[in-house]
């Protein structure tokens, strides 16, 4: 491996030379110094990770009668989850090319010679089976589905560039002393999107416009990602320079590089990912964009071109925001400094009647507000404010109202003032509708 940094201005510098200058972003330069020098960041510990008692409170846990590393998503972690997934859809229809939703199998017949070509590029990692005669394997991530879908297409130079998409549930066969909850798993859900574009130039044009969706969502989160760059070889960092050194200037940040020197032949020429370092001190990948040479070729996908001719296409692999789990792994990892987007948490205000006088009317005003992108519930119980609001804090709510005399005497004005204010700071977020009581007594 060699890694250096490539600054906005396009100027290569040595890792070490980078890091004595006295004006680069403290954070990048600890990234640097993790994945690039592989220095220990944090000491380890035996407690188990900050992030896993909030996950954990929402109802993120590994599921106990399946085989290791698969989650079970109880009904505020699975609202969580189908909010991010539709996140996705977001931004990807947002990108301004056609993006067809496409859903296949999630197990193919290994011995497919287009199966087995596809599958021999991810090892010991593949999630397979006896059925039957057949060696099965798993979906590693929704390639297989729309590659097919794309090798059966009559494609022109007219459609390009398009993209397929779909949210699957993917599997990857991750050791058991390597899995982390929402960050590796056997199986988790992937917003995968594959652009088609005519050539690598029509590409790397289209790249800023993947890259900004990805770092846009963390950025409204209040989060930063760390980006690396890898390249399979000094050849192909040559062949591609002219495109790679403009992404730094499109990102607005300096980029670690990484050119491998194993001689392993890759699909891909290029492949960003966008990292963060976690509480435990090591770089996680959240997102990446990798753009592919090798797939369309390998697997029969073509266009054809103005003067006739059968051309591959060149194919842009992403999952925009990042894995479905991984995302929310990025969330939780900063929980206690920066909380949750609005959004995206699954109860967004409770209301605590003082006293049983007080549960109707708060009942009232819950469903005074329903139609708003609000998610409220009223904690009806025989107890005292002081142990509803703990209660509220340990549930990870973050907004608490309290409803007595004296909000009905002001004609709930302060209320009225900071719903239409968080309404109006999940707008254009996606929204899903309380699934569940609104009365805390008949929660489960």
């Amino acid at each position: 491996m060699k890694y250096f940094v490539l600054k906005q201005d396009k100027q290569v510098v040595e890792i070490n030379d980078y890091l004595k200058q006295p004006d680069i972003n403290p954070e990048f330069a600890r990234f640097i110094r993790r994945e690039a020098l592989h220095e220990v960041l944090v000491e380890h510990s035996n407690d188990k990770p900050v992030y896993l008692q909030y996950a954990n409170k929402l109802g993120f846990r590994w599921e106990q009668n399946a085989d290791i590393g698969h989650v079970q998503y109880d009904y505020k972690a699975n609202l969580m989850r189908r909010l991010v997934q539709d996140y996705a859809r977001q931004l990807v229809y947002e990108l301004g090319m056609p993006v067809y939703e496409v859903n296949g199998a999630n197990m193919f017949n290994l011995n497919h010679p287009v199966v087995g070509a596809y599958a021999s590029l991810f090892g010991d990692r593949l999630y397979q089976f006896k059925s039957g005669d057949n060696d099965v394997v798993m979906s590693y991530d929704a390639s297989y589905p729309q590659f097919n879908l794309a090798a059966k297409a009559p494609l022109s130079y007219k459609q390009l560039p398009f993209a397929h998409f779909s949210i699957s549930d993917c599997y990857r066969h991750e050791q058991s002393g390597e899995m982390m909850l929402l960050l590796r798993q056997r199986r988790f859900f992937m917003p995968d999107i594959h652009p088609y574009f005519k050539d690598a130039a029509e590409a790397f044009a289209w790249f800023p416009k993947m890259q900004e969706k990805i770092v846009s969502a963390a950025k409204d989160a209040e989060r930063e990602y760390q980006v690396v760059i890898e390249v399979p070889s000094e050849k192909l960092w040559q062949e591609y320079l002219s495109h790679i050194e403009q992404i730094p200037g499109q990102l607005g940040a300096d980029v670690l590089v990484n050119i491998l020197k194993d001689g392993v032949d890759r699909y891909w020429v290029v492949n960003v990912d966008y990292k963060i370092i976690d509480k435990l001190g090591q770089e996680r990948e959240i997102g990446c964009i990798q753009v592919d040479i090798g797939n369309a070729p390998r697997l029969n996908i073509h266009y054809v071109d103005k003067d006739g001719s059968k051309k591959h296409p060149v194919i842009i692999h992403s999952a925009i925001p990042g894995g479905i789990e991984r995302y929310l792994y990025l969330l939780f990892n900063d929980f206690e400094e920066k909380g949750l987007p609005l959004w995206l948490q699954p109860v967004q205000v409770r209301l605590l009647p003082v006293g049983a006088a007080f549960v109707d009317a708060s009942l009232e005003l819950a469903k005074k507000y329903a139609n708003l992108p609000l998610r409220i519930e009223l904690d009806d119980r025989s107890v005292s404010l002081s142990a509803k609001l703990k209660s509220a804090h340990q549930d990870l709510v973050p907004h608490k109202i309290a409803i007595g005399q004296k909000e009905i005497d002001g004609g709930f004005a302060e209320l009225e003032a900071l719903i239409q204010k968080l309404a109006k700071e999940v707008e254009g977020k996606p929204f899903i509708r309380r699934e569940w009581p609104a009365e805390v007594s008949k929660q489960l």
